[in-house]
């Protein structure tokens, strides 16, 4: 077969291939269309000292107090994946189950963390914002109920940021476009093949 014979067994079958690619289209549309809300907060929780220490010391351009911001971070972000501190967030918060045990948290940098939650609704949220770090900063009181350091840490979140998280119309089109092609060249050549033809058919 050569392949303007190729060519033509799709331009007859023109009809099975333009309806293969309109099916995965408008399936792209619906899925669209009716996936259910998703909404993501990204939340900037920030390390911070709630006083500062005299000293005489040389501070070593406060090297050293950088790194326990770090490892303190470090403990801020392990926090957020405890199941009793997750439970504390949603008590304090008003939010569902569901919401609090989204949480994710990843430290940025020495000091900087960020705390992602999803919910089902723009406003579905609740006090999210002011729990997490109220309820961090209760834990941190616990570690420092002993020794009363002024120079002890203390947790700061920036205002949260809330964005779209469903899959985008401009993701879904061409991928509902790309799938279409390749299954109705398929499907197209199927129908060839069991219609047991010889030449291009019809």
């Amino acid at each position: 077969m050569e392949l303007r014979d190729f060519c033509l067994i799709f331009v007859h079958r023109r009809n099975l291939f333009l309806g293969v690619l309109a099916g995965f289209v408008i399936l792209s549309l619906l899925i669209f269309r009716f996936q259910p809300g998703r909404f993501e907060t990204s939340l900037s929780v920030n390390v911070s000292r709630s006083g500062t220490q005299t000293t005489s010391d040389y501070a070593y351009d406060q090297f050293y107090r950088l790194q326990a911001d770090e490892r303190f971070a470090d403990t801020v972000t392990r926090w957020l994946a405890a199941p009793s501190i997750l439970e504390d967030i949603r008590t304090v918060s008003g939010v569902s189950a569901d919401v609090a045990g989204s949480i994710s948290a990843k430290r940025l940098s020495s000091q900087m963390i960020d705390v992602t939650y999803v919910s089902r609704t723009r406003d579905g949220f609740g006090g999210m914002a002011r729990a997490i770090p109220e309820v961090l900063n209760g834990e941190t009181e616990k570690l420092n109920a002993l020794s009363k350091s002024p120079d002890w840490f203390t947790v700061m979140a920036d205002d949260p940021v809330v964005r779209d998280a469903r899959l985008p119309v401009r993701l879904l089109f061409p991928l509902g476009i790309a799938l279409g092609v390749f299954f109705g060249f398929w499907v197209v050549l199927i129908h060839w093949y069991l219609r047991g033809e010889d030449g291009i058919g019809r």
